[in-house]
């Protein structure tokens, strides 16, 4: 039986710092209890992100009730699937930013991977911006790009 290769593994949650006029992402590290799937870390990083309360030096720009509905890890990339509240409220630098907070979180163990985000199984693109503001995404997304696209530093 060829089985998921397991390991100890330190994925990382993406939160938002606001210090001023400039907000940065800032990863914190996530604990596991036991050996895990790559795909199983990556899991918990993003179900920490949507669960854990802001507080202190963090805060998110992913509306409150937003649940994973998916992620799968293949050789062309990672997918995830959110539900609906993902695409609702804010403006465009929230947007941003929320898309920014799974992104990061979703490559925090292999910064180079591309990404492929969708709501309620439709992927975010030209076709389908995400919500009101029409945030228009460049399918597969990577951190180098995102970043250039919209100015993150």
């Amino acid at each position: 039986m060829n089985r998921p290769q397991t390991r100890d593994l330190q994925p990382e949650s993406y939160w938002l710092k606001v210090d001023g006029q400039r907000i940065s992402l800032v990863p914190h590290r996530i604990a596991l209890n036991a050996a895990v799937s790559s795909e199983q870390a990556l899991m918990e990083g993003i179900i920490n992100l949507l669960a854990n309360p802001t507080g202190g030096d963090r805060s998110s720009a992913i509306p409150v009730g937003t649940r994973l509905l998916s992620l799968r890890m293949a050789p062309e990339g990672i997918y995830v699937n959110l539900s609906r509240e993902f695409s609702q409220g804010g403006g465009s630098s929230s947007m941003i930013y929320r898309v920014a907070q799974i992104l990061y979180t979703v490559t925090s163990l292999d910064p180079t991977a591309n990404v492929y985000l969708s709501v309620e199984g439709q992927f975010l693109n030209e076709k389908h911006p995400l919500g009101g503001e029409g945030l228009i995404l460049r399918q597969p997304l990577t951190r180098q790009q995102f970043a250039k696209d919209f100015s993150l530093s």
